[in-house]
C-alpha cells in the first residue's frame, strides 16, 4: 500500500478544516516564523498575543475562537502525524528564528541553494527543509551543541569544548525579570 501525503501529491493546503468548515489560511513561511517568534520569543501573555496571531493566520476568522486556535495548531504542526526531529533538548529551545536568522539562511543556501530572502515557500515546505538540514550546516551543529548534556560527556577535553560551544551559541533568555523570578519561585516550591 502506498501512503499518499500532501507533499508527495504536489498539493499543499491553503485552508484548514475546523468543525466541518474550510477556512483560508495564510501559508507563507515568513508569516509562520512571525507567529512562532510571537508565541515563543516575545514577552506577554498568550491572550495579549492572540489578536496579532489571528491576523497573521486568517484572511477571514473561523466562527469561534476555539476553532481558530485549533486551525492554527493543526496548520503549524505541518499536518504530519510522524514524529519530527526534535528541536528541543530537555525542555530548552535549540533554535531561535531571531537569534539564528543568519545561520538558518546560510544553512538553506548551503544545502539547498535556496535564498530565503527571495524564496516562495509554503510553511510545510519550509518546515520539512529546516528539519532536513544536515549536520554539515552550522545551524544543525549549533543545535547539537545546545542539546548536549555535558554531564554525560566523560572526556574533560570534550566537556571544555562543549561548554565553550554552549556559551558561544547560547540563546538569550527573553523572559522579563518578573517571569524569571516566577519561574525561580516555582522551581523552589517544587523542592519542598
Amino acid at each position: 500500500m502506498i501512503v499518499q501525503t500532501l507533499l508527495l501529491q504536489g498539493e499543499l493546503p491553503q485552508c484548514v478544516t475546523v468543525a466541518g468548515k474550510r477556512y483560508s489560511i495564510y501559508t507563507d513561511f515568513r508569516r509562520w516564523i512571525q507567529i512562532e517568534v510571537l508565541l515563543f520569543e516575545e514577552q506577554g501573555s498568550f491572550v495579549s498575543k492572540l489578536p496579532e496571531m489571528l491576523r497573521l493566520c486568517y484572511p477571514i476568522l473561523p466562527d469561534t475562537l476555539e476553532e481558530a486556535i485549533h486551525g492554527i495548531t493543526e496548520f503549524y504542526s505541518g499536518g504530519s502525524k510522524q514524529k519530527k526531529k526534535s528541536f528541543k533538548g530537555k525542555g530548552q529551545a535549540l533554535y531561535s528564528f531571531v537569534q539564528d536568522e543568519a545561520l538558518i539562511y546560510a544553512g538553506f543556501y548551503q544545502q539547498y541553494g535556496i535564498d530565503l530572502v527571495k524564496a516562495d515557500l509554503h510553511w510545510w515546505q519550509f518546515k520539512a527543509l529546516f528539519e532536513g538540514l544536515s549536520e554539515k550546516t552550522l545551524m544543525t551543529q549549533v543545535m547539537q551543541y545546545r542539546a548536549v548534556d555535558i554531564s554525560s560527556v566523560k572526556n574533560p577535553e570534550e566537556q571544555r569544548f562543549y561548554r565553550r560551544m554552549k556559551e558561544l551559541y547560547r540563546l538569550e533568555d527573553t523572559r522579563t525579570e518578573e517571569e524569571k523570578e516566577a519561574a525561580t519561585v516555582s522551581a523552589l516550591a517544587q523542592l519542598f
